[in-house]
Formats: structure tokens, sequence, C-alpha cells
């Protein structure tokens, strides 16, 4: 495979299968071993750029329901093992039984998550979060500092094979009889799993609140001279800052 340019922020680029942005003297680049330990996140700044190694376990809506909405523990020392949170439903197969494969692994949004975060952090010990797109900007002012979180996205669409080729083995799913296959928790072992970029560090910050203004710039000038929307009755707007969603 050829030179793959991953993000135009970050400079990531993948050569022969290998991603690393460490051509690139701006972007920071870290690879760490799971379980997290509290200076490893501290040291984390948004645009950093990290691999991670070792156990991590997915947490969808039927995990994160199902433990902490529900109040079922956790089936194992997630602190001590695998504090790193992905809300990931793998590409993966039961090939046999207790014996899973996993092709592919990417993220969701993270918002969808929100509300969840504090109690996942505080009460398990969890120190990253990997999701689509981060969270909303408040939950990293709220538990970056106080809990020594950091929140983590994956880099585009597309790479979700390129993340799954880092998981190494499933260790076990837990809960696949009570949630499906798919929403199951997942304890999943890596080998360099990334490119992941630091989206919310524990200082509050957030890479796309930063940088919002130059995404929207050039957004804005397409929206520039067109015409009026012909169903702009029903909500629809030629100004994005002013869209609505009605129901």
């Amino acid at each position: 495979m050829g030179a793959l340019e991953l993000d135009s922020v970050c400079g990531g680029w993948a050569v022969g299968g290998e991603l690393s942005v460490a051509d690139n003297e701006d972007v920071r680049e870290f690879h760490l071993r799971v379980p997290l330990s509290d200076p490893d996140v501290r040291q984390l700044r948004t645009g950093d750029v990290v691999f991670l190694s070792g156990p991590i376990f997915t947490a969808r809506d039927g995990v994160l329901g199902y433990m902490l909405g529900e109040g079922h523990p956790a089936p194992l020392d997630i602190r001590a093992t695998c504090n790193v949170a992905t809300t990931s439903s793998p590409a993966g197969v039961e090939v046999s039984p207790g014996y899973f494969e996993v092709a592919s692994l990417q993220a969701t949004a993270g918002f969808r998550y929100a509300r969840w975060m504090e109690p996942l952090c505080r009460d398990y010990g969890v120190r990253a979060v990997i999701s689509k797109g981060g969270m909303p900007e408040e939950i990293y002012k709220q538990l970056g500092d106080t809990l020594g979180v950091v929140f983590l996205t994956t880099l585009g669409y597309g790479l979700g094979a390129i993340y799954g080729h880092a998981v190494k083995g499933v260790k076990a799913v837990y809960w696949k009889e009570q949630l499906g296959i798919s929403e199951a928790m997942w304890i999943l072992e890596c080998d360099e799993l990334g490119p992941l970029m630091v989206e919310g560090d524990t200082l509050g910050n957030s890479f796309f609140a930063e940088h919002a203004a130059e995404v929207d710039a050039p957004l804005m000038a397409a929206y520039e001279g067109l015409p009026m929307p012909i169903l702009s009755r029903l909500g629809e707007e030629q100004d994005p800052r002013s869209e609505l969603t009605r129901g």
C-alpha cells in the first residue's frame, strides 16, 4: 500500500500498512500500554496521537445501560486490567464455542454516551474513552482533571480494518446472552491500536472546539450564493448555523 494521508491536521500517513505520524514535527506521538497510569494520561494534550497496546473493553448502549443503569457489577476488575473503553461494536464472530475473531473495529459517535461517562470513569477507574468525534466539551471540563481521563477519537472513515488488525485476540466476551453479541462487553487484546487522536485532555480542552472556526470557514463559503431551500417552511435553512431538526 502506498502513502495514504489520514488527516490534514494531524499529518498522519500509512505506508505498507504501518501507521505513523512520527515524520510530522508538529504532532506528538505516544505509544502506551494498558492499563494506563495517571502520568500516562496527564501528559497528553489535544491533537496528540496515541497508539495503545494491551486489553481494552467495548462499552455501548447495552453494556452501559446494563452495568451503570441497571447496576450489574462489572465482570472483571476494569481499573486494574483494562481501563480503556471503546464505543465499538466489533465486526467479530464466534468461530467455535467460546472462541471469537475480530476483523474490523470502528467506534461510534461519542456524544450518545456522554451521560454515562462520570459513573463509568469514577466507579470503574476508566482513564481513556475511545469514540468517534469525542464527547461534549463540558464532559472534558467536568472529568478531565478531577478523574484524570482523556477522550480519544478515531481518525476518519474507512480505517475499521486497520484498527481491527491491531486486535490480536479476544480475551473474553461477557453478557452475550443478556445483550446479544454486538452489544456485549468484548475484552480485546490490542497491539499498537491507532492512530487515535486526543480530542479531550485532562485540562478540559477540546481539539474540535479549538479548530471549529478553521473547519467551518470553507463550509460557510460553500453555502454562499445558494438559492433559498424549496422546503424552507419545513425547517430547511440556507445558513447551516441556523439549521434545526423539527419533528
